[in-house]
């Protein structure tokens, strides 16, 4: 059984993100998931999904300055069924997951906020009806839902569990992935073996 416990050193680009109200530079509309890959930023097609690898997911805290090229700080849980308590009021629950986006493309969706654990709050317990070990969620956004708080509001997106698949080739590492882990041992040389003497040419040799 796959749990969470949902208590109620950062990845790799490029990146998977929610935005709830879109970025201030325009390039993201509000209620869109984008990919993050350097400076350029893409909407991005939900429309398919995407595969979440949750055998990588990873839940804890994080704290972020907000200044632009510093990346936040994030203290992760021992496992995603044990949260920790929080560091601190300047620390917000949040989550890190590889994903299949689509096209032979991964990116890690590695984020905090009410929206987005009030997304995986809300896909845990469908994530928790995993069928085997081996199959991966397959992930649709349904809806946006608007979520108030006494202080301010967001954007929730939604998601459900569609089907469960096997592993992309994209999310695969190692062996599994046609990946070598030790160089291939090169075949010993073998003794080079005299050319066979023809018959005629035999009765042509004098002696």
């Amino acid at each position: 059984m796959f749990a969470i416990d949902l208590g109620n050193d950062g990845a790799a680009g490029p990146f998977l993100a929610w935005s709830a109200r879109g970025t201030q530079d325009g390039a993201v509309p509000p209620q869109t998931f984008f990919v993050r890959d350097g400076g350029e930023k893409k909407p991005q097609d939900m429309s398919k999904g995407f595969v979440m690898d949750i055998d990588a997911l990873k839940t804890g805290w994080q704290k972020s300055e907000g200044i632009v090229g510093v990346a936040p700080e994030w203290k992760w849980n021992p496992t995603p069924s044990q949260m920790m308590q929080s560091p601190g009021e300047e620390w917000k629950k949040g989550m890190s997951v590889r994903c299949a986006i689509g096209g032979g493309q991964t990116a890690t969706w590695e984020q905090s906020g009410a929206a987005v654990w009030q997304a995986l709050t809300g896909l845990a317990p469908e994530l928790a009806k995993r069928p085997d070990a081996q199959k991966l969620p397959l992930v649709l956004m349904t809806e946006a839902q608007h979520l108030q708080f006494k202080r301010g509001s967001t954007v929730v997106p939604v998601l459900e569990v569609a089907k469960w698949v096997d592993r992309p080739d994209c999310l695969k590492e190692g062996v599994a992935a046609g990946i070598a882990l030790e160089p291939t041992p090169q075949p010993a040389p073998q003794p080079v073996q005299p050319a066979p003497v023809e018959a005629a040419v035999l009765d042509d040799m004098e002696f």
